[in-house]
């Protein structure tokens, strides 16, 4: 990705893809592209999920330690 994107910026991409997809405004040519950039987005988004997950559970167990 070029640039950091927030969560929330990579979902509203990936769901703009997917409702062109389905509308079939991406032609033929263009959808392994749109796929392979769709990967990258829901890898990202997982990635976030993860980071913002373990931050909870440190978090949590910081907290309960005290």
């Amino acid at each position: 990705m070029k640039q950091e994107m927030t969560y929330e910026q990579a979902m509203q991409k990936l769901e703009a893809m997917a409702r062109q997809m389905e509308q079939g405004e991406i032609g033929i040519d263009d959808m392994a592209n749109r796929l392979r950039e769709a990967q990258e987005l829901m890898k990202y988004c997982h990635k976030k999920l993860y980071e913002a997950e373990k931050n909870c559970k440190s978090l949590l167990s910081v907290e309960e330690k005290v």
